[in-house]
C-alpha cells in the first residue's frame, strides 16, 4: 500500500460527526481527489458530505474497512468498544483515531486493530485549511494526508500527544474570547460584522506577525508592544490584575489532568 501515491488511497470514516466533517471538507479544500467512504450512521450528515464533497456511503461499518486502504475512527471514547465489536481490519490496514483522551493501549483493548494505529487530533479550523494536526505516532502516509487539511506536527511519545491535545482546546476557548471582544464592541455602537471582521483580522494578524517572528520569545513580543505609558500596557495589566493570564494555564491544567487520568 506504501507504493501507491496518495491520490488512489481511499480513507474510510467509521462514525460522521463533527471531526469528520471538518476533516472532509478540509481534505476536499486542499486537493485530495481520493475516495472517501463514510459509515450509514448518522445519515443527515453522511448526505451532505456525499452530496457537497463527493463522497460515498457504505452500506455498513465493516464495508468501509473491506474498501479502504486508511480507515478513520470518528466517535466518542465511550462508544468506541461498540464500533469496533466485530470488525474485522487487515493487517497492512491503517488506522487513524480522532478519538480525544484514550490512549493507544486502550484502543488496542478495546477491539482487534492493526499495528498501524496513528492518533490525530479534532481540531474545526481544518475546515478552512488552517491550523496544526497533531499526530503520534510519526505515519508518512497519515502525515501528507493530514498536510491537505493542514500543517502535521509529529509528537514524540503519547505524553506529548497529549499536551498538544490539552493546548489544541484552546480553540474552543478562543470563539468565546473572540466573541466577547465584539460583544464589547457592538454594545459600544459598531455594527456586528465591523466589530467581528475587527476583532477576527486582529488576531490574524497578531498570529501572522509572531509566526513571521519565529525566532523570538513570544513574551518579547508582548514587552516591545506593552511599554511605560501605552494603552497596550494599561489593559495588560488589567488581564494580569484579574487573572485573565493565568487562568489559561489553570484551565489547561484541569484538562491535561483528566487526560491523564482517563488514559
Amino acid at each position: 500500500m506504501t507504493d501507491k501515491p496518495l491520490s488512489s488511497l481511499a480513507l474510510g470514516i467509521l462514525g460522521v460527526g463533527y471531526f469528520a466533517s471538518y476533516f472532509v471538507a478540509g481534505l476536499r479544500k486542499g486537493g485530495f481527489e481520493g475516495k472517501i467512504l463514510l459509515s450509514p450512521r448518522n445519515t443527515e450528515t453522511a448526505n451532505k458530505l456525499a452530496q457537497t464533497h463527493n463522497c460515498a456511503i457504505a452500506d455498513s461499518n465493516q464495508e468501509v474497512i473491506d474498501q479502504s486502504d486508511i480507515a478513520l475512527l470518528s466517535v466518542r471514547p465511550e462508544h468506541l468498544q461498540a464500533l469496533l465489536s466485530g470488525l474485522i481490519f487487515r493487517a497492512d490496514q491503517i488506522v487513524i483515531s480522532a478519538i480525544a483522551g484514550i490512549s493507544l493501549e486502550s484502543h488496542h483493548k478495546a477491539g482487534k486493530l492493526p499495528e498501524n494505529l496513528i492518533r490525530m487530533i479534532p481540531v474545526c479550523c481544518i475546515e478552512a485549511g488552517e491550523g496544526v494536526v497533531p499526530i503520534y505516532p510519526a505515519n508518512e502516509i497519515v502525515e501528507n494526508l493530514a498536510r491537505y487539511a493542514g500543517a502535521p506536527v509529529v509528537f514524540n511519545s503519547e505524553d506529548e500527544f497529549d499536551l498538544s491535545l490539552a493546548a489544541s482546546c484552546m480553540n474552543g476557548w478562543l470563539y468565546e474570547f473572540f466573541g466577547s471582544m465584539s460583544q464589547w464592541l457592538e454594545n459600544k455602537g459598531l455594527p456586528p460584522q465591523t466589530a467581528r471582521d475587527l476583532v477576527l483580522h486582529n488576531v490574524r494578524g497578531a498570529t501572522g506577525y509572531a509566526l513571521l517572528k519565529e525566532t523570538e520569545d513570544l513574551t518579547s513580543i508582548t514587552n516591545a508592544i506593552a511599554t511605560e505609558g501605552t494603552y497596550t500596557l494599561k489593559g495588560l495589566d488589567v488581564l494580569k490584575a484579574q487573572q485573565g493570564i493565568t487562568a489559561w494555564d489553570k484551565a489547561l491544567d484541569e484538562v491535561h489532568t483528566n487526560l491523564v487520568k482517563n488514559n
